[in-house]
């Protein structure tokens, strides 16, 4: 049994004052005015929260584990060319041990950074099969009490073939989460997306895609994919990442475009620090950001998120797996610099990706899972601001990371 921990005179998303917080059962127990709780119980751990803020854990909803720390010395200047750079790797690289290794390294490294759920894409083809997935599902349960982790299954070719199909199949009874594909870069984007629904449909599973991820104005996948949510009677339950060409169509299409995403109640994904990297190579002078319309769809109502995506890789040889690295590039870049924005912007980090994992109760509050964060800021804009540092990581009321962080201002005579 978890032993009770009391962390005491901490900040709180978005009220007022100092708090005590009690965890016990792996949830929020008790949440009361700082002084309000004293520790009784001899066996109840106590913490001095130091007036800082203490976070709901991180939830990372787009990875792709299988390819982190695949970079070499060579330059893929688009998503195309970083496709090919990974399959390249795969041809002469890969094994089990080295996915294995490769894998286990990021999370213990993103665990410490505050991530306490995440979402992976994993790739499946012709080459691979389900190999990557066998060794994701491994690490899944070795994790478990550090991490909720669900698993994408992920086309990763751009054709979808029969024996392809077959690995898909046989993914759907392995114990992931749900089917994926980039469908926009595929020969036949609608017709990828009715095999993800098929998919999904056989083994009660749901779709997350790649959508429209390029800078033409043209976003005829995420529309059907919304139709297609509402055709499939999956209202709620499909997210897509990307979504890059909503910004380069014109108002009424993207307002038209985002009604759809409304109605479908898609869950968004933005993934600025790889967009960035990869979108606008062919722009010369006044070179595009290629990310989405950050802050338009926060306002109208969707359900939109920040992940990290692609952790040095072919397609973006930077990342730490830190989501509060990836806040603060997102709020530059969506131009989100007010208080209001930055504590919008960390709901994109916690709650909203939490909402579409499917957790019903998450955050600072009581009942909720006790994945927490305590960082060293006395509030969530600071936090991002400062890139203060995590003391304490917390999964299910048990501490799994300690963090510390010294500084001394020297006086010289």
């Amino acid at each position: 049994m978890t032993r009770k921990t009391l962390i005491q005179n901490v900040h709180l998303f978005e009220r007022e004052g100092l708090y005590d917080v009690q965890l016990g059962s792996g949830l929020i127990e008790k949440i009361v005015p700082f002084g309000g709780m004293k520790d009784s119980d001899q066996q109840m751990r106590c913490i001095d929260g130091e007036e800082g803020f203490l976070s709901a854990g991180f939830v990372d909803l787009h990875m792709h584990l299988e390819k982190t720390h695949t970079i070499g010395d060579n330059e893929y200047p688009g998503l195309l060319d970083a496709i090919m750079g990974f399959r390249q790797y795969v041809e002469e690289h890969i094994s089990v041990e080295d996915v294995e290794r490769r894998i286990e390294k990021t999370l213990d490294t993103l665990i410490c950074h505050g991530t306490t759920s995440l979402r992976t894409h994993i790739s499946v083809d012709e080459t691979l099969g389900t190999m990557p997935t066998e060794v994701m599902l491994r690490i899944k349960e070795k994790y478990r009490d550090k991490l909720d982790i669900q698993i994408i299954a992920m086309l990763s070719a751009l054709t979808f073939s029969d024996e392809a199909y077959a690995y898909f199949d046989k993914s759907g009874t392995m114990g992931i989460d749900g089917f994926g594909s980039a469908p926009s870069v595929c020969d036949e984007p609608k017709k990828i997306i009715d095999k993800m629904f098929d998919l999904a449909e056989k083994h009660g599973k749901f779709v997350d895609i790649h959508a429209d991820e390029h800078d033409q104005p043209n976003v005829e996948t995420i529309d059907y994919f919304a139709d297609q949510i509402i055709a499939r009677g999956m209202v709620g339950r499909c997210s897509a990442g990307h979504l890059c060409a909503l910004s380069a169509v014109d108002e009424q299409k993207a307002e038209e475009t985002i009604g759809k995403i409304l109605a479908s109640e898609m869950h968004v994904i933005t993934l600025p620090s790889c967009n960035l990297y990869l979108m606008g190579r062919d722009d010369k002078g006044t070179i595009r950001r290629g990310t989405t319309r950050v802050k338009q769809l926060y306002q109208a109502g969707v359900n939109i998120s920040l992940a990290s995506d692609n952790i040095r890789d072919p397609f973006r040889p930077f990342g730490n797996g830190d989501m509060l690295e990836e806040t603060l590039l997102t709020a530059q870049v969506a131009q989100m610099g007010t208080y209001s924005d930055l504590r919008s912007v960390y709901r994109m980090a916690t709650m909203n990706p939490a909402k579409a994992m499917g957790m019903e109760k998450y955050g600072t509050v009581e009942g909720a899972p006790a994945d927490l964060v305590l960082l060293e800021a006395p509030s969530a804009e600071e936090a991002i601001l400062s890139q203060s540092n995590k003391r304490y990581v917390f999964k299910r009321g048990r501490i799994v990371c300690e963090n510390r962080r010294s500084t001394k201002m020297i006086e010289e005579d």
